[in-house]
């Protein structure tokens, strides 16, 4: 069953991400660009602002989503299909562009970064964990109250502060970004046991778009380095509830006739795993070109704006492409 809500943030997250990495070089830069860029704190802050929503985001909704399947739909009952399943949506992709990645970028496959995954890829290996982890535990999270659930989605986000303070963590296989945004996928997964948003349905509009506008400010504000009390986990945390005001927004009940997505929006939903493997590598491959370097660097505007629409469109019309032939596995 099709959740547009979750569509629509999918939608959302996946655009922020590409908007991000192709400022990245104004702000921290590529290690494996050839050429150089100037810094732009605006960019910068920018790029702080849109990292602090859109991973949390995208967490969010996979959470969701997996919970809202599980318990209201009565799939994944077989946990040897799930895992399948999640190995050729993830971990295949994973290992797949791996390879890709380090022949295209870094001249030759580095075994390493299988388990030290480079540049965006981490993050399908660490959603696999989230899978995993969550399938194991489901006859603790699906029997418990929700007060008890929130008490274990607290606890696991203390635990990497507890690792961190006694230097136990590492990333290995992505598990210290595991632990990270964990929580926030429990979080999901809670939300959809509990039915929260049928709940909250009643909330009036203009209450949420203020609540939004507010966390919008509140994010801007924790991720500017010139204010006094700047914190990226605070920042993350407002991230966080602006993903769940949103979603509210968004929300659509299952009794609820609507007309669905349009076709644009329903084939950025299916391209969005592809788009998301493919715009990073794509990015890095023009920013090494000393000609697109050269207008970058002075088109600071004009520049990234231009980079974002080609990565973006160039990748979703070949990932719909693909999409549509028996090669479709490569992006999961």
């Amino acid at each position: 069953m099709k959740k547009v809500e979750v569509s629509y943030l999918r939608i959302i997250a996946m655009m922020m991400v590409v908007v991000y990495h192709c400022l990245y070089q104004f702000s921290t830069g590529y290690e494996m660009c050839v050429n150089t860029f100037l810094h732009i704190d605006g960019y910068q802050h920018l790029n702080k602002f849109l990292n602090s929503i859109d991973m949390p985001m995208f967490v969010f909704v996979s959470g969701y989503l997996f919970s809202y399947l599980k318990t209201k739909c009565q799939k994944y009952s077989d946990g040897k299909e799930f895992l399948l399943k999640k190995v050729k949506r993830l971990l295949i992709p994973f290992l797949l562009w791996a390879v890709v990645l380090d022949l295209l970028i870094f001249g030759g496959v580095n075994p390493t970064h299988f388990l030290y995954p480079a540049c965006h890829l981490w993050f399908l290996l660490m959603l696999m964990w989230c899978f995993v982890v969550i399938f194991i535990t489901r006859f603790l999270w699906e029997k418990q109250s929700l007060m008890l659930n929130v008490c274990f989605c607290l606890a696991f986000s203390a635990l990497y502060f507890v690792l961190g303070k006694i230097g136990c963590l590492s990333s290995f296989l992505c598990l210290d970004s595991f632990l990270v945004y964990f929580p926030i996928f429990y979080l999901g997964v809670i939300w959809a046991r509990f039915s929260i948003p049928e709940k909250w349905a009643q909330l009036s509009k203009p209450l949420l778009w203020g609540v939004l506008a507010l966390f919008v400010a509140l994010v801007a504000l924790f991720t500017y380095d010139g204010f006094r009390f700047h914190s990226d986990l605070l920042a993350r945390i407002m991230g966080v509830c602006l993903t769940l005001t949103l979603f509210q927004l968004l929300f659509v009940p299952s009794d609820t006739k609507t007309n669905g997505m349009s076709p644009i929006l329903s084939s950025l939903d299916a391209s969005g795993m592809g788009i998301y493997i493919l715009h990073q590598i794509v990015i890095i491959l023009l920013l090494n070109q000393s000609m697109v370097a050269s207008f970058v660097n002075e088109h600071v505007v004009m520049g990234p704006i231009l980079l974002f629409c080609v990565v973006f469109f160039g990748c979703w019309g070949v990932v719909a492409l693909i999409n549509k032939t028996k090669l479709k596995f490569i992006f999961g």
